[in-house]
């Protein structure tokens, strides 16, 4: 789409529910949410909607991916502890790492510079 809100395209072709796009900070990557797989995974892709490459694979839902400052890494919040939790992880998908730990529901994370 042109930044005046025309010429918008489809950039990803499935069934599934692609959604929750963030766009990287340097413009080049989108990180966004999707069912394609049975449940709701974060997937990462090109801004032109190439090279759509799956970061999480589990059994739980994994949403509302949100990309770091430098772009380096992406938060995302997951119920794989029967609530949802905080997570982190590289942005190809290695390093995930648990943040939060209680009984309370932590979602919607998002990262400031």
């Amino acid at each position: 789409m042109n930044a005046d809100g025309t010429g918008p395209r489809r950039i990803t072709n499935n069934p599934a529910s692609d959604d929750q796009p963030v766009w990287s900070p340097d413009g080049k990557k989108i990180a966004f949410a999707s069912d394609r797989d049975g449940n709701l995974e974060i997937y990462v892709m090109n801004a032109d909607g190439s090279a759509q490459t799956r970061l999480t694979n589990n059994a739980a839902l994994d949403m509302e991916p949100a990309w770091s400052p430098d772009g380096r890494e992406i938060v995302f919040e997951s119920d794989r502890t029967g609530h949802r939790e905080i997570y982190v992880m590289n942005a190809d998908g290695t390093g995930q790492i648990h943040l939060t730990n209680d009984r309370a529901e932590d979602d919607g994370p998002k990262c400031r510079p």
